[in-house]
């Protein structure tokens, strides 16, 4: 199974897709984010991931090696993973909860949201 790291661009992964790679590539795949059409070559996989700033998680539309293509907010994970299945057509999402965090991980994502934290209080929006 390839599995996305811990954290992806500062937000702690909860679940993840992989998308099939022949159904995106059959013409068929249709993926838009915020409402704009993308590039459904450059998307491969999904993640739904924790927000360590704020309340909310994000929907990642990543490519192959997890990297991010674009993302979105959301309440909670069940509206971002409601959210996919309207706007990903001609694939289907099969959602993976990520594993339990050894200590290690679990400190790393405490350690990038306390200095995450400390940077949105120094620097706030607006």
């Amino acid at each position: 199974m390839d599995e996305p790291p811990v954290l992806i661009d500062g937000t702690r992964v909860l679940a993840y897709a992989i998308l099939d790679e022949r159904a995106r590539k059959s013409g068929g795949f249709r993926a838009l984010a915020a409402g704009m059409p993308l590039d459904g070559n450059a998307v491969a996989r999904l993640v739904v991931a924790e927000n360590l700033v704020e309340e909310g998680v994000f929907l990642i539309h990543c490519d192959a090696e997890w990297g991010t293509v674009v993302a979105e907010t959301f309440a909670d994970l069940e509206a971002a993973q409601a959210a996919a299945r309207e706007s990903c057509t001609g694939v289907a999402i099969d959602w993976i909860p990520f594993r339990t965090l050894t200590g290690e991980e679990r400190r790393e994502v405490e350690v990038t949201r306390d200095f995450l934290r400390e940077i949105a209080a120094e620097f706030p929006p607006g």
